[in-house]
């Protein structure tokens, strides 16, 4: 059997990424016939390199070169794509995250993008700041909402946490199943005896949503505690690097240290010596990150929403939320003080539970069910 995948860029290594990555390998390991269907054309060289994956797909795309502008309206131009690939294909896979211009029998959506506007305000979103990237946005919507009625009515829904069910429960009116995202935990999972207590990591892209802005303003209410950022900095996401660089050096906090595009082998020492992993960002849909950090053993503190808190903590099951920056300081005040060797075993364990593993059996049994029903 015969089937297709679109993605509309596995270029940009994310979690989404990760995902469409290790839903081609779990198919063509039940043996599958895969098609990759891309608005541009992989670069596996960076895929490897970021990802340390590299799968032998037939792809085809739509751009024979990367588009640097209009993110999200070029994803949409995979959908272009469909008709010849339904023809040549019997069941097709949207995993690109979105709706697009094209029916998908199956959809992986990790966030409704039409949820985004009605986000709590400590959640940052780019296309309500202004009135530029509202006028960006506002077409999009459009064509979303369109979308739902053409192309997703009969699509079977898979998302990414609770999270983001309840979101397209609420917005777009579906039921959906939810498969989590597939997480490295075997690279990252490390003996315990090498913890700092008070060291605390944070790990994420330096971009606005990740909120490292607050950095500085925690460092300085939690002197006993060491602070280490480790993120990606892009050509985009220099000028917010420096914006929190900058921040640290107002403050003078001498206990916060930030890093940038560190090697792999780097930051699988710092998960290992980290006791606390601070998450920042709010309204998360998933996780990654801290999931990775848990299978290195480091006691998660999240922001009491999203992904995080609802599946991956369990809502304090796993480890520690806050609300504010005043409440985050008192948590990190506490744990640095606290023996935690216990609970680092149980939240080890816990991590095991987002496996690539587990996401390929619990997809693959999907994928399956659905053919039986349909042929």
């Amino acid at each position: 059997m015969r089937i297709g995948v679109i993605h509309h860029s596995l270029n940009s290594t994310g979690g989404g990424e990760r995902v469409c990555l290790s839903l081609i390998k779990a198919l063509k390991n039940k043996g599958f016939d895969v098609v990759l269907a891309t608005t541009e054309k992989t670069e596996w060289d960076v895929v490897e390199k970021r990802l340390g994956c590299r799968v032998d797909v037939e792809e085809v795309s739509f751009l024979p070169f990367r588009l640097r502008m209009f993110g999200i309206y070029q994803r949409l131009l995979t959908g272009f794509l469909t008709p010849a690939l339904k023809r040549s294909v019997d069941i097709i896979i949207n995993t690109h995250g979105d709706m697009i211009f094209g029916f998908a029998d199956i959809t992986y959506m990790h966030y409704p993008v039409i949820a985004l506007k009605y986000e709590k305000p400590e959640v940052y979103v780019k296309y309500r700041q202004n009135i530029f990237w509202r006028s960006y946005f506002a077409p999009y919507e459009v064509m979303q909402k369109t979308l739902l009625k053409m192309f997703l009515k009969n699509s079977l829904i898979l998302t990414n946490s609770k999270y983001s069910a309840r979101a397209i429960r609420k917005y777009l009116r579906r039921n959906s199943f939810i498969i989590y995202p597939p997480v490295d935990v075997e690279f990252f999972r490390t003996n315990l005896d090498k913890k700092e207590n008070n060291l605390v990591l944070s790990v994420g892209r330096y971009t606005p949503e990740k909120r490292y802005e607050l950095i500085p303003l925690i460092a300085k209410e939690c002197k006993d505690a060491e602070f280490v950022v480790v993120g990606s900095v892009s050509l985009k996401a220099e000028p917010y690097y420096q914006k929190v660089k900058s921040l640290v050096e107002k403050y003078g906090c001498k206990n916060v240290k930030l890093l940038r595009n560190i090697p792999l082998e780097e930051l699988k020492e710092l998960y290992a010596r980290a006791s606390i992993y601070l998450h920042l960002m709010a309204g998360e849909h998933f996780g990654i990150s801290v999931v990775e950090a848990m299978s290195a053993g480091c006691v998660p503190l999240v922001h009491r929403s999203g992904g995080p808190w609802l599946d991956i903590v369990d809502q304090g099951k796993y480890g520690f939320a806050y609300g504010n920056v005043k409440e985050c300081c008192k948590k990190i005040n506490e744990l640095t003080k606290m023996d935690l060797s216990s609970m680092r075993k149980k939240i080890q364990k816990r991590s095991q539970d987002f496996s690539e593993e587990k996401f390929q059996e619990k997809v693959i049994k999907i994928i399956e069910d659905y053919l039986s029903l349909v042929s």
